[in-house]
């Protein structure tokens, strides 16, 4: 059943639920709250991102759209925890990439024109090292297409990359088949909205048809799937 908001108790199999009580853990998982407090990636987000990975112990774990790393780093710490487990950080961390879809008058287009991408591109290099993330922290700078063609066997798949509905399509087509069967899938910006339209909803409508909706998180804005 849809939990409309993040519960392990309803969203998660509860053989494995008492790590989520272990002291270390939410000690860790405080930490990581602190550290993002004034990034993208909400408390929410960090909870749902830190509990989802402690209970299902995945192996191959792919960020989709890394910028800074803020959504990296909750998934990292806990493998690194765990010492099982790495996520791939997939970005090409391009002003040129980050905008090719995106019409001329699309407010998006202006923003991601400008941003500092070496800089980004740094912020998350200097993360990884400073949470000693070298062991379970792989850096792919390149398109999601050359991503994919390189990952398989995924457990769990964050998708907030490409912010065109060409784009955001692609991403799904392109690496949902390389999702295990019962992996897990995370769909963020689901409702940024351009010009009165949600061009991820196309991307939204390709999961709901071949996964199970698990819950949603910040308003909606982001929704959790379960590959059938």
């Amino acid at each position: 059943a849809l939990q409309a908001e993040w519960d392990p108790i309803y969203c998660l199999p509860d053989d494995n639920l008492a790590v989520l009580e272990d002291a270390g853990f939410k000690k860790l998982k405080a930490s990581i709250v602190q550290e993002l407090e004034k990034s993208w990636c909400s408390k929410e987000k960090i909870e749902l991102l830190m509990d989802l990975i402690n209970v299902t112990k995945p192996q191959v774990c792919v960020d989709i759209g890394t910028c800074t790393g803020s959504s990296v780093l909750p998934v990292a710490a806990v493998l690194k925890m765990n010492r099982r487990g790495k996520v791939f950080a997939v970005d090409v961390w391009s002003n040129e990439v980050a905008t090719r879809n995106l019409d001329q008058d699309d407010p998006n287009r202006a923003w991601w024109s400008k941003v500092d991408m070496k800089a980004v591109l740094t912020t998350f290099r200097n993360m990884t090292k400073k949470f000693g993330f070298e062991l379970v922290c792989t850096e792919m700078q390149m398109s999601s297409l050359d991503a994919a063609r390189q990952l398989s066997q995924i457990d769990f798949l964050q998708l907030d990359g490409d912010y065109s509905e060409k784009g955001s399509v692609a991403d799904v087509e392109q690496l949902l088949p390389q999702v295990k069967k019962g992996g897990y899938i995370l769909l963020s910006n689901l409702f940024t909205m351009v010009k009165g339209k949600a061009p991820k909803m196309k991307a939204f409508s390709l999961l709901f048809d071949s996964c199970e909706m698990i819950c949603e998180i910040e308003r909606d804005n982001a929704v959790l799937f379960r590959k059938k």
